[in-house]
């Protein structure tokens, strides 16, 4: 539920993702074998320092696309990716995660002074910041963002990674907002309840724009403002880029931001190029196919299209770059909410980790490695993958492939009766439930049909169907929540605190039981609680050892059942400079897009 500022910006809320898809720069070969094809791509190993970026000039076109149309222009209460990665190249913040470094870095402001006792944090802004269409952007605008987020009236996924933890009296703990308040027109000053470790990453928020929102959010309309039918004029900007047009199912068009922030070290006014097109197509095969005739300039693709990719390499004249594991997961979930519009017979039996991990047993990964991605993937068995070498616990339990154990495990549950058609039983009813993936997505799909068939070897009698991705996001966010199991993906991030707004039991994308009042379960609870105390620990050593323990936790009780990490690749046409891809960017390519440029351009100036 894939996270950050979109694909310019990276901060990591953890969001649905509609696709599946560090240091200085060592070039090396990367050798393995897909079909009859022999790779040897660019891989880029992360050592902590980015590659210098050169001067460039002013012209041409980038040309890039996506399946899925946005759901809404609103990024505050977007809550997946077809939304967030139209509107990323429109908003900025205070300060985020470089995609190479991985390390904070300035945005609209410096860095933070922080005080002695690590509870204040001052922002001094950029001088002269304005939105795109001219007006002053300051600390008015940052003031309005908090009070917009903090309100009770708006519904937004990045409210649960804004609150502190607070140990109260009574031994209790209360979620809370940090202080906040104007020095002036370009300092702001955060004062947090108590010592917090990812600060820097929860001020990490995208600033709106008082000046177009403050009506409506003083109407109590913020929840509706912006909708996919506003004129793309209103969406002013303080990123790289401004829209100008949108034709859903086709297009969106961006253009440079006449008043953006940044420069190149050498004092150019960046964006480049004179163009930015985000084409959106129907599945990922038309996807594949716009960039084989040429219509886009760069694709991250499923391993299913490699070795075609890798053959016309030369022929295409592009590069394909290995960027090592995908930061975030592909899952199978179940419902587990007794509120529910389903079976209640079914919400007990998802509810059951014994259940959980039979079907974790019966999924063949390596058949879903070599099948859906071509050998280009590992088995995943924990909520963090091995990109994340500041977090990810390779110690975790694992439930590989077994169908003995999955039975042994279902036995244990009392479950081996079988009706007529060899399906098991279950309070005297045949086991029978439908997976949802979204139908833009084939590889999900060829990912159902395997689960599907390996649970039928069980005698569990799984089907999927394919829905449009927003339709099932709003299944899965919205009551009635009507959906018995889904395959999906979320984005990963740096920071696990990141993914709060998943795993906290009270929060709304808590997928399987959105908005518990009260933890579930003993294993929920303890969840929540690791996630307070990480926060609260400034010791780096201490926090890996809680963040260990919740992923231990994650594959001991699945309330997702992981299938494989794919390592991600990406082909882009040599035809661009300042080329740095990289893994914490789903896209490899376009969390710098702002500094490319296209080799042919001949502008010295705009």
């Amino acid at each position: 539920m894939e996270t950050r500022l979109a694909r310019f910006k990276l901060k990591n809320w953890l969001r649905f993702s509609a696709t599946i898809i560090l240091s200085s720069m060592i070039v090396a070969g990367c050798g393995h074998k897909t079909d009859d094809v022999a790779t040897k791509d660019v891989k880029y190993v992360y050592t902590g320092i980015e590659p210098a970026s050169v001067p460039g000039k002013y012209g041409g076109q980038f040309v890039y696309g996506s399946i899925s149309n946005p759901k809404t222009f609103n990024y505050w209460i977007a809550s997946e990716t077809s939304s967030t990665d139209v509107l990323g190249p429109l908003y900025d913040a205070l300060n985020d995660r470089n995609a190479f470094t991985l390390k904070q870095e300035p945005r609209l402001a410096a860095l933070p002074t922080v005080s002695k006792n690590g509870l204040v944090y001052t922002y001094h802004l950029r001088p002269g910041l304005k939105w795109s269409d001219g007006v002053s952007l300051n600390a008015d605008d940052v003031i309005f963002t908090l009070d917009m987020l903090y309100s009770p009236t708006t519904q937004s996924s990045m409210t649960e990674s804004l609150l502190v933890d607070v140990d109260q009296p009574d031994g209790t703990v209360k979620r809370m907002p940090f202080k906040y308040r104007k020095i002036n027109e370009t300092t702001v000053e955060f004062t947090l309840p108590v010592p917090y470790a990812a600060a820097q990453d929860i001020f990490s928020f995208p600033i709106a724009p008082k000046h177009m929102l403050n009506s409506a959010f003083i109407a109590g309309k913020f929840n509706t403002a912006y909708n996919v039918n506003t004129d793309p004029s209103q969406l002013v900007s303080s990123g790289p880029w401004i829209m100008t047009h949108y034709a859903p199912g086709e297009r969106v068009e961006y253009k440079p931001n006449p008043h953006y922030w940044k420069t190149s070290k050498s004092g150019q006014k960046l964006p480049y190029f004179d163009t930015y097109i985000y084409t959106i197509v129907p599945d990922i095969n038309s996807l594949v196919l716009k960039f084989n005739n040429k219509d886009t300039d760069a694709v991250s693709f499923p391993a299913t299209y490699y070795p075609d990719l890798k053959r016309g390499e030369t022929s295409g004249n592009y590069t394909i770059y290995d960027t090592g594991p995908d930061w975030g997961f592909q899952y199978l979930s179940f419902n587990m909410n007794p509120n529910a519009n389903i079976d209640k017979r079914l919400v007990k039996l998802f509810q059951d980790v014994r259940f959980r991990k039979a079907v974790s047993f019966a999924i063949n990964r390596k058949r879903i490695s070599d099948d859906v991605y071509n050998g280009l993937a590992v088995p995943a068995f924990g909520p963090l993958t091995s990109a994340n070498s500041e977090f990810y616990n390779p110690n975790i339990p694992k439930t590989p492939y077994d169908l003995n154990q999955a039975k042994l495990m279902l036995a244990s549950m009392g479950i081996s009766q079988m009706d007529s058609n060899k399906m098991l039983l279950y309070n005297g009813k045949e086991i029978k439930f439908t997976i949802l993936t979204n139908v833009e997505n084939d590889q999900r799909k060829s990912i159902c049909a395997i689960i599907a068939e390996n649970l039928r070897e069980i005698g569990i009698n799984a089907t999927f169907t394919p829905i449009v991705f927003n339709k099932l996001v709003s299944d899965l966010d919205d009551a009635p929540y009507n959906w018995e199991a889904c395959l999906l993906g979320f984005t990963g991030g740096v920071d696990p605190h990141d993914d709060a707004n998943v795993w906290r039991s009270s929060a709304i994308n808590h997928q399987w039981w959105p908005k518990e009042k009260q933890p579930a379960t003993p294993w929920e609870a303890e969840i929540d609680k690791i996630f307070i105390d990480a926060d609260h620990e400034m010791d780096p050593i201490k926090r890996k050892a809680l963040y260990d323990r919740w992923q231990v936790i994650a594959a001991n009780e699945l309330p997702f059942i992981y299938t494989v990490t794919p390592t991600l690749h990406a082909a882009v046409r040599n035809k661009f400079g300042n080329l740095k891809p990289c893994s914490l960017d789903r896209d490899a390519v376009l969390w710098n897009l702002n500094e490319e440029f296209d080799n042919a351009a001949t502008r010295l100036t705009p």
